[in-house]
């Protein structure tokens, strides 16, 4: 949180559900980031490798795990609209993919996330929380999720990403020309992906990532999808910069 309340000059305990209540500060916040996006990235890494790979690595029997290289940051302010159902195959992500989605304000009501228990079900249950820093894992590759137009008086903020076992990365053949087959479009090119190994000291075991943080790319939604930042505000605030 800190991480992106000092990109725009925030204190370090601001709430962000008031977000909206600072004008223009969702859209200086996504154009900071976008040109200083280290720092978040950098804690953002040591949280997957050092608090969500071990909540599941007891479920799988492998030394190695594929992790988004930046996450997906969601701000949807009052009267904002995110997304409608989908499962994450629809859009080309992997199959076996576990999905984390970290909150950073409380959520609730029509201000949240909204989830099957199991794939083809449709039982949505909400995702309440009144608190932030909760983190929820769920199988979002397979199973359907949706936001509505957040008809609260606050902002909900919150990341996500995806988290995929080395074995079940590499099982699949992306057969995309094969009838009824799965293509991760996510690893076409190179930065979407990295991946950490379990290793050992004298401290306990750890999962360290091998290589440098890739830069974000348009992969990882929006603010990255922006392709010219002086247009993009020239066209919602009338003003370039």
């Amino acid at each position: 949180r800190k991480a992106l309340t000092d990109l725009i000059g925030l204190q370090e305990n601001f709430d962000l559900s008031t977000l909206h209540m600072i004008p223009r500060a969702k859209i200086q916040l996504m154009y900071s980031l976008t040109r200083n996006f280290e720092t978040f990235q950098r804690i953002y890494d040591e949280f997957v490798r050092g608090v969500c790979i071990p909540q599941i690595e007891g479920l799988f029997a492998c030394e190695s795990f594929y992790y988004q290289s930046f996450p997906c940051l969601r701000i949807v302010q009052p009267h904002e609209f995110s997304i409608g159902p989908h499962a994450d195959v629809s859009y080309g992500h992997h199959p076996c993919s576990v999905n984390f989605y970290t909150l950073l304000t409380k959520t609730g009501g029509t201000a949240t996330l909204f989830l099957e228990s199991q794939m083809g079900r449709e039982d949505w249950q909400p995702i309440t929380e009144k608190q932030a820093d909760v983190v929820k894992a769920f199988a979002g590759a397979v199973c359907a999720h949706w936001t509505t137009e957040n008809k609260t008086d606050y902002t909900r903020v919150s990341f996500d990403f995806r988290v995929i076992p080395s074995s079940m990365f590499h099982n699949l053949q992306c057969g995309g020309n094969i009838q009824g087959g799965q293509i991760d479009v996510y690893r076409r090119s190179p930065g979407y992906y990295c991946k950490c190994t379990r290793t050992h000291s004298i401290n306990g075991a750890k999962w360290s990532r091998i290589g440098p943080l890739p830069e974000p790319d348009s992969r990882v939604g929006y603010p990255w999808t922006v392709k010219s930042w002086n247009k993009y505000l020239s066209q919602v605030y009338g003003s370039s910069k």
